[in-house]
């Protein structure tokens, strides 16, 4: 009579981390959102923002894009110190994602239109923003369906209620008495320089256009 084995039974935090090795493959969208940047790196060398002759209005498209990458940086310090140390291995439903399943992603958009703002370009924060969004919004789509495999029905009820990617403010939520990770304060700070370095950058951009920078043309 043959033998039969059954498969030794796994702990949340073993799934969790073979869930993590199907996220890691996704190679394609750090290409993606390389290739994009590279596009807009060299966008930036090579025009000029239309605005720049309007001081007030150039001032108020940089400053507009400040704010909306210090919004970034605080939300995704907001939703890594709910999800840091818990991701594929209990499902987060508060906070932040209480009103979207990918508030990260969210924020990560609002955080590259405001970049090309800071550079005083209504065209560059439209490319990134869209760019950035489709990237990570295609993204959210593939791993829904690999946490509705792993989480099932309590994921397939969550995702009933809650938007994929745009926030539905009126559906907040907050746990009791929320825990953090003191652990993942570091990363998600870590995270934030890539933000705080757009700043310093735009600002030399500026320099360099003032002190006659050449440009081929000029862009909105």
């Amino acid at each position: 009579m043959a033998a039969t084995m059954e498969e030794p039974a796994i702990t949340p935090s073993q799934r969790g981390e073979r869930l993590g090795k199907v996220y890691y493959d996704q190679r394609w969208r750090l290409w993606a959102l390389r290739i994009l940047v590279v596009a807009v790196v060299v966008l930036i060398l090579i025009a000029e923002p239309v605005w720049r002759s309007v001081s007030l209005i150039h001032k108020s498209i940089q400053f507009s894009g400040l704010a909306l990458l210090i919004a970034a940086m605080l939300g995704r310090l907001w939703a890594t110190l709910y999800i840091g140390g818990r991701k594929n291995i209990s499902l987060m439903t508060s906070g932040p994602y209480s009103i979207t399943r990918n508030p990260l992603y969210v924020f990560s958009t609002m955080g590259s239109i405001g970049a090309g703002l800071m550079f005083g370009s209504l065209l560059l924060a439209g490319l990134l923003g869209l760019g950035v969004g489709i990237v990570l919004y295609a993204t959210a789509r593939g791993e829904a369906v690999l946490l509705r495999r792993h989480f099932g029905s309590a994921y397939r009820h969550y995702a009933s209620r809650v938007p994929l990617f745009w926030p539905r403010p009126s559906l907040y939520q907050d746990a009791i008495s929320p825990t953090f990770n003191p652990l993942t304060l570091k990363r998600a700070l870590g995270d934030a320089v890539l933000f705080v370095l757009v700043i310093p950058v735009a600002g030399l951009i500026d320099l360099l256009r003032d002190t006659g920078m050449p440009s081929l043309f000029v862009i909105p």
